[in-house]
């Protein structure tokens, strides 16, 4: 991360920590060890409203201190970014993780809810913001803020 006078260290406990950098309108979420789904959830959860008060454009997960991830767990971190996001500023996410860790993950992209009364399957999901997977954070940060 560019770290500048505008880059604030705005959470840590001994499982994650979030970096806002308001200048590049820029979150970085970094998971310190594997969380259980409770802290997973918490922190997914206190990261996306920081990035709504920030109004973050760009947001870097950095997860390769992960050795798995439960199906359960992405799903509802994909589920509960949606409605949040959905109004937000948030054009790019770049999680980094691990090649193993990579290979059991769902990359769907997170779009409009399929199961939304007003859905119309004849016009094409919309997407919510860019989403992207990497293996290095040097490669996700100069993706996520180009």
């Amino acid at each position: 991360m560019i770290h500048t006078s505008t880059t604030h260290l705005v959470f840590e406990d001994e499982i994650l920590q979030i970096e806002v950098n308001t200048s590049l309108s820029f979150l970085k979420l970094t998971w310190r060890q594997q969380p259980t789904s409770e802290h997973y959830r918490r922190g997914y959860r206190q990261a996306i409203l920081l990035a709504i008060d920030h109004k973050i454009r760009h947001w870097i997960t950095d997860s390769r201190l992960l050795s798995y991830l439960h199906m359960a767990d992405q799903h509802w971190m994909y589920a509960k970014m949606r409605p949040l996001l959905k109004g937000g500023k948030l054009r790019k996410m770049a999680i980094v993780m691990q090649p193993e860790t990579l290979m059991m993950t769902d990359r769907n992209p997170i779009t409009e809810n399929p199961t939304a009364e007003n859905y119309n399957p004849a016009s094409p999901l919309k997407k919510l913001f860019s989403l992207e997977f990497f293996l290095d954070l040097d490669s996700a940060q100069s993706w996520v803020l180009e």
